[in-house]
C-alpha cells in the first residue's frame, strides 16, 4: 500500500498544470455558471434523483452518528454561522426517503446557499486555504452524511475528500477522511441506494451536537463499520507531509459481533497543513521508502 501512496504523492507534486480559469480569471464566473447550470438541468430531468420526504416512515436505524458543532480551532461567530447554515440545509434533507435504485444528491436537495436564503458566513477550505464564505461549514454536514452512508451497503456515485489535512486530531471519533467535501454544485455527494428496500435520512442539531441516522423498515442481521488500515504520515522529497490511509467496510454479525467480511472502500492522501510538531506518530520519509523499494526490486 505504501507504493500506492507514493505514486499518488508523486502525481500530486508533479502536477504543475495551471487551470484555464486561473490563467484567465475573467472567465471563472461564466465557466462555473455554465457547469452549474448543466448540473442543475441534469438533476432536474434525471429520474434517478427523484426522491422526496415522508413524515410517516417507520424505521429502525441502520447507522447513527454525531459530531460536535463547536471546534476549538474556530472563531465562535464562525461556528454560529456554520450552525445556522447546517440547520437551513437540514430543512431540505431531514426525512428524505431514498427508494431502491435512486440516488441521493446533497446539492440537488440543499440547493445553492445564499444570503437571501438566510445563509451566513462560515469557514470553508478553498485551494488549501481557510477562509470565510456564505454557506461555510456545510462540509461538516456532508461529512456526517457520507460517513453514515459508508456504514451501509450503498454505492458512492460521487464523493471527494479534502486534499488537505487542516487540523491535527482532537478526540477524533471516526477514521481520517471518512467524510466528503462539497462545493456547490460542482463537487457533490451522490449515493445510490443499492438495497432492495427504501431507506430514510434523519438529521437534527442539539445545543452542542449535529446528529443523524439512516434507517429502514427492514431489520438486518448484520452491521457495517468503517475501519482504517495502513495509516501513515509520509514526508515527500519536497519536504511536504502527507497523511495517508485506506478505509474498508467491515461487516459484523449483529448479535455475536463476529467479523463476516470486509472490502476496501477508499484510499486517501492529503497534504498536512499544520505544524509537524502536532503529529504524534513517526513520519516516514519518502526517499528512504524509495531506496527500500529499489533494494527489494534488485533482490
Amino acid at each position: 500500500m505504501i507504493n500506492i501512496y507514493l505514486e499518488q504523492i508523486d502525481k500530486l507534486e508533479k502536477n504543475t498544470r495551471i487551470a484555464f480559469t486561473k490563467r484567465y480569471p475573467l472567465f471563472l464566473s461564466p465557466v462555473l455558471g455554465t457547469k452549474r447550470l448543466l448540473r442543475v438541468l441534469y438533476y432536474r430531468f434525471n429520474s434517478d434523483f427523484k426522491i422526496q420526504k415522508s413524515k410517516n416512515f417507520c424505521h429502525t436505524n441502520l447507522v447513527e452518528h454525531s459530531s460536535p458543532l463547536f471546534r476549538k480551532f474556530n472563531k465562535v461567530e464562525l461556528d454560529e454561522g456554520k450552525i445556522k447554515n447546517i440547520n437551513l440545509a437540514i430543512k431540505n434533507l431531514d426525512g428524505i426517503v431514498i427508494p431502491p435504485g435512486k440516488v441521493f444528491s446533497f446539492w440537488k436537495l440543499v440547493g445553492r446557499p445564499s444570503s437571501k436564503k438566510g445563509y451566513k458566513n462560515g469557514l470553508v477550505l478553498s485551494n488549501g486555504n481557510l477562509k470565510e464564505d456564505i454557506g461555510g461549514g456545510l462540509c461538516q454536514l456532508s461529512n456526517l452524511i457520507a460517513y453514515m452512508f459508508a456504514c451501509t451497503e450503498c454505492e458512492f456515485i460521487e464523493r471527494k475528500h479534502h486534499s488537505r489535512d487542516v487540523f491535527p486530531d482532537n478526540n477524533r471519533a471516526v477514521p481520517f477522511a471518512s467524510g466528503a467535501t462539497v462545493f456547490f454544485n460542482l463537487i457533490d455527494l451522490k449515493v445510490k441506494n443499492t438495497y432492495n428496500f427504501p431507506i430514510v435520512l434523519k438529521l437534527r442539531t442539539t445545543d452542542t451536537q449535529l446528529r443523524g441516522s439512516i434507517g429502514s423498515a427492514i431489520t438486518l442481521n448484520h452491521s457495517v463499520k468503517i475501519e482504517e488500515t495502513d495509516a501513515v504520515f509520509i514526508k515527500s522529497n519536497k519536504n511536504k507531509i502527507y497523511r495517508c490511509n485506506t478505509l474498508q467496510r467491515v461487516f459484523y454479525e449483529k448479535y455475536t459481533r463476529e467479523r463476516i467480511k470486509e472490502y476496501p472502500l477508499w484510499i486517501n492522501v492529503a497534504q498536512v497543513m499544520y505544524d509537524e510538531k502536532e503529529i504524534k506518530v513517526p513520519i516516514l520519509v519518502s526517499t528512504h521508502l524509495y531506496l527500500n523499494q529499489s533494494s527489494q526490486n534488485t533482490l
